[in-house]
């Protein structure tokens, strides 16, 4: 969850609702003081893939191939 404190008691000028926006699903609030608020839902694939080796019972990563490559 993201709480968005700085939207709370403003006044809406304008909602819209995108099914396919530039990054997938967004929404668009226009606030009557011109500020304004965007959310999107952007989903990402991966793969997770490494090549390990186990040192007395402690695994060891060799190589990792996952894309892109994670932080450990």
């Amino acid at each position: 969850m993201i709480e968005c404190k700085e939207l709370t008691n403003k006044v809406v000028r304008r909602f819209e609702l995108y099914e396919d926006g530039a990054y997938g699903p967004e929404i668009f609030v226009e606030f009557t003081d011109g500020t304004t608020f965007s959310a999107c839902l952007r989903s990402q694939l991966s793969i997770e893939a490494k090549f390990m080796s186990d040192e007395g019972g402690e695994p060891c990563v060799l190589r990792d191939y996952s894309t892109p490559a994670t932080a450990r």
